[in-house]
C-alpha cells in the first residue's frame, strides 16, 4: 500500500508542475532554438528581441562654446547602458528623452568629466544626451552604449 501512495504523490506532483509549466506545441519546427520558441510563444517581435545585443561607440569634438546631442530611439521600457567621458576636459550635460508629444529630463549636470549608467525609456522615443563645452580649449567627448534601442544618431 506504501508503494502505491508513494507513487500517487509522484504522479500528482508531475502533474502539477506540467500544470504550471505550458507544454510546448508541436508546430512542425520541433527543431528550433528554444529561443524562437519563446518569441513565438509570448510574442514578441523577433527584431525587439535582437535589439539588446546592439553596441555602438560615437565622438564628437565640441569646441568651445559648442554643443552636441546623440539620441537612441527607443521603446518603452526598454533599457541602454552608456559610458561617456569628456577626453581632458569638462562639460555641462542634459540626459533626457522626447517624443510622441513627451519630454522627460533624466539627469543634468555642470563641469563633469564623465558618466555612465542605464537609461530607460520612460516612453517610444528619441532617448540620450546634450552636452556642451563651456570651457576655453577644445573636448572630445566618447559615448559607449550598448543595449535595446534600434538606432543611433548625431542630432543637427
Amino acid at each position: 500500500m506504501g508503494e502505491i501512495k508513494t507513487q500517487l504523490a509522484e504522479e500528482a506532483e508531475m502533474d502539477r508542475v506540467n500544470a504550471t509549466v505550458p507544454a510546448r506545441p508541436a508546430t512542425g519546427q520541433e527543431d528550433s532554438s528554444l529561443t524562437d520558441w519563446i518569441v513565438r510563444q509570448f510574442g514578441i517581435a523577433s527584431a525587439h528581441a535582437q535589439e539588446a545585443e546592439r553596441q555602438d561607440e560615437m565622438s564628437v569634438t565640441l569646441q568651445p562654446g559648442e554643443g552636441a546631442e546623440i539620441k537612441l530611439t527607443m521603446t518603452k521600457g526598454a533599457k541602454a547602458n552608456y559610458a561617456w567621458t569628456a577626453n581632458g576636459g569638462k562639460v555641462n550635460f542634459d540626459t533626457h528623452g522626447d517624443g510622441g508629444g513627451e519630454n522627460i529630463s533624466y539627469e543634468k549636470g555642470r563641469g563633469v568629466a564623465e558618466d555612465s549608467g542605464v537609461i530607460e525609456a520612460a516612453f517610444d522615443g528619441n532617448h540620450g544626451w546634450f552636452w556642451r563645452n563651456r570651457t576655453s580649449a577644445p573636448v572630445t567627448l566618447t559615448l559607449k552604449t550598448g543595449g535595446a534601442y534600434t538606432d543611433i544618431k548625431q542630432m543637427m
